[in-house]
């Protein structure tokens, strides 16, 4: 970010409204997780199981201990904090805004994923672990090395408000460039429309699994795109080409729904073939519910494998 970029007022204005946001996000996601069942469990207990007599003493969590009140120890003795790499999609199909979301005050894709990978970076950080950023495009650019210290999460605003959404998208060749900018053990969190060609995408997805980094996704949608609601004679356009198609609406709606329908079904299934965590998330649904949905799966999760 060059330094005239900090006099620009209307950047200014969009860095506070999404640090506000991200820290509303975040309160709410906390308040979920304490009215929880599972009360304190959070995203660092993907690596912890509780106490029992017999365990090494050596290895209780203290910092887990003072905000839940019980006791915890690390599953791994290296792994005390987590390295997360938060993947945004730049592209510019990502600025697309249905029109009962505009109606209905729902951002846009852009501005649903911008604040969850604030709100996530947030959380993340409050912990102490480590956080990176990069933007999806032909590949990785814009590149925050993960770093811990809470003054990070003013970079990552500054560099998620900043953006601008570019043509043409790579999904595989931006994971795939991922997978060698984090050492050792990471989550990455992908946050996407995923609309590129799936191939390409699943491999590297597969990668990231491969080096034992664990891919973690929300695929963000504008409820039109899957319900197609359109009733009149509408110019369709491509937001990452030229392509321009003038169409009815309503003798294609069939055919739409079963084709995205598969697409949505194939992704599901090769991340959960996979071992992928996969979320949809729909631009018309709270950030914070989301997120508390989410920790919450993790921790059932955990509590699972940690119980067998």
């Amino acid at each position: 970010m060059s330094a005239n970029s900090f006099v620009d007022p209307e950047l200014l204005r969009r860095i506070q409204a999404l640090e506000l946001q991200a820290r509303e996000v975040a309160e709410g996601v906390l308040l979920g997780i304490h009215h929880a069942p599972d009360r304190g469990r959070s995203i660092e207990f993907a690596e912890h199981k509780e106490y029992s007599p017999g365990d090494d003493l050596r290895r209780i969590d203290w910092k887990v201990y003072a905000k839940s009140d019980r006791l915890y120890i690390k599953e791994y003795e290296d792994d005390t904090n987590i390295t997360s790499l938060v993947l945004l999609d730049g592209s510019a199909s990502m600025s697309y805004q249905g029109q009962r979301a505009r109606e209905a005050g729902s951002p846009t894709k852009l501005d649903y994923a911008r604040t969850i990978a604030a709100a996530l970076s947030y959380l993340l950080l409050t912990q102490s672990d480590s956080v990176g950023l990069g933007i999806m495009g032909r590949g990785i650019h814009g590149f925050l090395p993960p770093r811990a210290r809470q003054a990070h999460f003013h970079e990552i605003v500054a560099r998620l408000a900043e953006l601008d959404v570019e043509m043409g998208t790579d999904i595989g060749r931006a994971l795939a460039d991922a997978a060698s900018l984090v050492k050792g053990r990471a989550l990455i969190i992908i946050i996407s429309d995923l609309l590129d060609d799936p191939g390409p995408m699943l491999k590297a997805l597969s990668l990231l699994r491969h080096r034992r980094h664990e891919p973690v996704i929300f695929h963000v949608l504008d409820p039109d795109e899957i319900e197609f609601p359109f009733e009149r004679l509408s110019l369709f356009k491509d937001m990452e080409g030229p392509a321009r198609l003038l169409v009815e609406p309503r003798s294609i709606r069939d055919e739409y729904r079963r084709h995205f329908g598969r697409f949505l079904a194939g992704v599901k299934d090769e991340c959960a073939g996979h071992g992928i965590d996969y979320r949809l998330a729909l631009t018309t649904e709270p950030p914070a519910l989301l997120l508390t949905s989410w920790l919450a799966y993790r921790a059932a999760a955990s509590g699972s494998r940690n119980r067998r």
